[in-house]
């Protein structure tokens, strides 16, 4: 395996963050080639279907296309930190707007994410950025009917990827390119960050299930979350947007989207449905 991170280093500069389709397969052909004990039959159907991502079926992958944009719906990505609320609030703004809710990775992805996050930094980031090109074909397809809404996409891969490896001190430059959303990948109408106060988000996370490892770290590494929120920042596509409540957050979103010329008939939730809702 230290051929192919030496690979990937070569590919992305040792930041773990890939650029372009064309890298991830790189290094996931690599990997296939090595024939790991935990690579099955999942993992090379993965890898097949991220060879047949169709490189122009994307009509809005050139950002500034008035044209390409108005062929389809707003699609809208939720990003943040695990505990903030980001699955019920794209859920619930997915159902405001009469629009649909995915998430990256696509879930059916699960068992064989497992087995990409135990290995090193380098191939675990190569899978979760392929996912986001199959995960975008059916996000595009999705939004020539209705309004689509992402729980996390590129902008994850690149935070985690960074705060995984580096400090706040450590980071690459403000302006540095990786932080600029892939050319190959189509590209959200509108992003928004979720954020909570940390006590808050603790408490929320520990009414869930086992948390994974790299929550746990976010969870007990103050220097990692000060990372992840800066690398987000740094990306300078995402609205911050205060989460006391889902329902708090849901209509901060609907009156951004406003602000920024994205239209719909959404209602928004009442003060005294806001109110009802407790923090965690």
């Amino acid at each position: 395996m230290k051929s192919v991170v030496t690979l990937a280093n070569r590919l992305h500069g040792g930041t773990n963050v890939y650029k372009s389709r064309h890298d991830c397969l790189q290094v996931l052909h690599a990997v296939e080639a090595l024939q790991p004990a935990w690579w099955n039959a999942s993992c090379s159907s993965f890898l097949r279907l991220t060879e047949n991502v169709k490189a122009d079926a994307h009509p809005a992958v050139e950002t500034g296309n008035a044209a390409s944009a108005a062929q389809r719906h707003a699609i809208v990505v939720v990003e943040g930190l695990d505990g903030t609320g980001k699955t019920l609030v794209t859920r619930t703004l997915a159902d405001k707007l009469h629009g649909v809710a995915l998430s990256t990775p696509p879930p059916q992805f699960a068992p064989i994410r497992a087995a990409f996050r135990d290995q090193d930094e380098a191939v675990a980031r190569a899978f979760y950025s392929a996912a986001n090109y199959i995960a975008a074909e059916d996000i595009v397809t999705r939004a020539q009917a209705s309004m689509v809404v992402v729980d996390r996409w590129w902008c994850s891969t690149c935070a985690m990827a960074l705060a995984n490896k580096l400090t706040v001190e450590t980071l690459p430059p403000t302006d540095d390119a990786v932080y600029q959303w892939p050319a190959d990948l189509p590209k959200p109408d509108a992003g928004f960050l979720l954020s909570v106060e940390e006590a808050v988000r603790v408490a929320r996370i520990r009414k869930r299930a086992p948390e994974d490892a790299e929550e746990r770290r976010l969870s007990s590494q103050r220097e990692m979350r000060r990372a992840a929120m800066e690398a987000y920042a740094r990306t300078k596509m995402l609205t911050v947007v205060p989460a006391p409540s889902y329902r708090a957050a849901v209509n901060a979103i609907l009156a951004a989207l406003q602000m920024k010329g994205i239209g719909h008939s959404a209602v928004a939730f009442t003060e005294e449905e806001v109110k009802s809702i407790a923090p965690f």
